[in-house]
């Protein structure tokens, strides 16, 4: 994804989701022509989130703040750096740019769904805490209000669910849902940490 595609995804999701926010990732192939050493891709990796005040309608000023992947730059304004923003000539070029998604996988003894994609880790939270409600004919509210409140449901030898998985057993099946955070580089190019870690933030 090239950062023009990126910055309107943003933009447009601050525009018509201001309640929530999406994390991303630029990837830089150069930090200038007077940068004379070559750096590892996590070095040149920073995340950034739409909560910037360069993505987001009717705002006082222009930013865009991020951090590093490597650690060094934990609060880096971007937008003076980058020849895409306010860098110059001389800006910092954008290699790559990546949207952090969370796929939700659903499978019981008897059946596979097709994995659901969601842009907000909390909004893949709670269609899966909806999920195991509705599954096992559990009040949506109640299990919700504990989890929030204990950050997990237990009830022996039923169901649990965690910050990034949920079971449920009945009489008839055993279901299973997991959280699996991905970064989305384009419509064919998914990736997952676990098998591609130095080519996703998440």
């Amino acid at each position: 994804m090239d950062y023009t595609q990126l910055k309107q995804m943003l933009s447009q999701h601050e525009r018509e989701h201001p309640e929530t926010h999406l994390i991303a990732c630029i990837t830089f192939a150069s930090f200038g022509p007077n940068a004379k050493k070559d750096y590892p891709w996590r070095s040149r990796t920073y995340v950034i989130s739409s909560d910037n005040k360069a993505f987001q309608p009717d705002k006082g000023g222009y930013s865009i703040y991020g951090r590093c992947l490597d650690g060094t730059d934990p609060f880096l304004r971007l937008d003076v750096l980058m020849k895409e923003e306010h860098g110059g000539k001389d800006g910092w070029i954008v290699e790559d740019c990546g949207i952090a998604g969370y796929l939700l996988i659903e499978c019981s003894d008897c059946n596979i769904s097709a994995p659901k994609l969601f842009y907000t880790y909390h909004g893949a939270l709670d269609y899966m805490l909806s999920r195991l409600a509705e599954t096992g004919e559990l009040d949506a509210g109640q299990l919700k209000a504990r989890f929030t409140a204990t950050k997990e449901v237990y009830e022996e030898e039923h169901y649990r669910a965690s910050q990034d998985s949920a079971w449920l057993t009945d009489s008839s099946e055993d279901w299973h849902w997991k959280l699996q955070s991905v970064c989305i580089y384009g419509p064919m190019k998914i990736v997952i940490p676990e098998t591609e870690d130095t080519s996703c933030p998440v």
